[in-house]
Parts: C-alpha cells; structure tokens; sequence
C-alpha cells in the first residue's frame, strides 16, 4: 500500500473530478460538496472505486456521501492509511 498523504489524495480526487466531471482547468475548492461539484450518488461509486484501485484500499461504497467534500474525503483516506500503516 502506498504512503500518501492528505494533501496528495486530495490532488489526486480533484484531477479525478476535473476530468470526469469536465471542470475546467484550475482550482477546485476542495471545501465544496460534491453534489455542488456536479458529482451525483452513482459518480461518487466509482470515485470511491478509483480510490480502492489507485491505493489498493477497500473502502464503503457510501465513503463519498459520508465525507461529501475532497477536504473531508482525502483526511478520512489519509487516516485510514495511516491506521493500516501502524498495523503492519
């Protein structure tokens, strides 16, 4: 598993979001939900899914609704790896 941090998967999730979504370029305000984002329930799945590939991480389907900004979403991820970190 590899070790980033929270401000490399909260990168990570806005270069996600930009391109799916088709945002256009520059700052994506890592405080705004998504659904004001443009990401709906069914989107939010597979950006949890891309998660668990990129990170080799199993995560609720619902992590996205439950942490609803890329702020809240990269601080949970992060602290969850840093939780299986200490366990290994």
């Amino acid at each position: 598993m590899p070790h980033v941090t929270q401000p490399e998967i909260a990168a990570w999730c806005a270069d996600y979001l930009r391109r799916t979504l088709k945002l256009p370029d520059g700052p994506i305000d890592v405080n705004a939900e998504f659904p004001s984002l443009g990401l709906d329930s069914a989107e939010s799945v597979f950006l949890v899914s891309a998660i668990e590939d990129w990170l080799g991480l199993e995560l609720a389907s619902d992590t996205a609704l439950e942490h609803p900004t890329i702020a809240q979403l990269a601080n949970f991820i992060a602290d969850r790896l840093d939780t299986l970190t200490l366990r290994t």
